[in-house]
């Protein structure tokens, strides 16, 4: 039973920099539950390739469905980001979004 989660789950996410709170099935990923509460928060792709739906992961643990590395740098993964489209929660998780965010591809240009 160990390691596997319970997909009946129910965790608490929260937004450190704007006080908002939802809550997230284990079945779904963070940013498809962001969205089920009518949070607008960023993404292009929902794929995990542009980066726009990242979050610096303040408290907690989320389960990488796809590798982060191969859209967030180094410093990045660091600093503890995250992508939303590409993380299920492991516990109840405290986030900071930058509802303003653009795309990897358009910061480098």
């Amino acid at each position: 039973m160990f390691g596997f989660g319970d997909k009946n789950k129910v965790h608490k996410v929260t937004i450190s920099n704007t006080g908002q709170s939802f809550e997230v099935s284990g079945k779904i990923n963070l940013l498809q539950a962001a969205h089920n509460a009518g949070i607008e928060w960023p993404c292009d792709c929902k794929v995990g390739s542009c980066g726009t739906c990242r979050a610096i992961l303040k408290e907690g643990k989320v389960k990488e469905l796809a590798d982060f590395a191969y859209t967030l740098d180094g410093d990045m993964l660091k600093e503890g980001y995250i992508l939303a489209c590409q993380s299920s929660l492991k516990s109840d998780i405290t986030v900071e979004v930058n509802f303003e965010q653009k795309g990897l591809d358009n910061l480098k240009m």
